[in-house]
């Protein structure tokens, strides 16, 4: 499991997206984003940067441990990748 990273430069929302692959988030974010751009482009980022991404949105302090707990079990493949949209001025 790998993290790509929507940035605003080239997206209208910017996306933390936990995939196998840039072809599987480019899906993953067109199915969570209404009107999502043709040409999407992810930047893959490591482990440590998407913790700190997560701990940056200060909107989601309160779900930290259910955030944690799902990741978990994302990285133990026991659900589906899933998308995290952060709105990009907490960044």
């Amino acid at each position: 499991m790998k993290f790509y990273e929507f940035r605003t430069e080239d997206h209208d929302y910017y996306a933390l997206i936990s995939a196998n692959s840039p072809e599987e988030a480019i899906v993953i974010y067109k199915g969570e984003i209404d009107n999502a751009f043709d040409e999407l482009n992810p930047h893959e980022v490591s482990l440590t940067r998407a913790a700190d991404i997560t701990l940056e949105a200060h909107d989601l302090a309160d779900f930290r441990d259910a955030l944690i707990e799902k990741e978990k079990q994302t990285l133990q493949q026991e659900v589906a990748p899933r998308v995290l949209v952060i709105d990009s001025n907490l960044l």
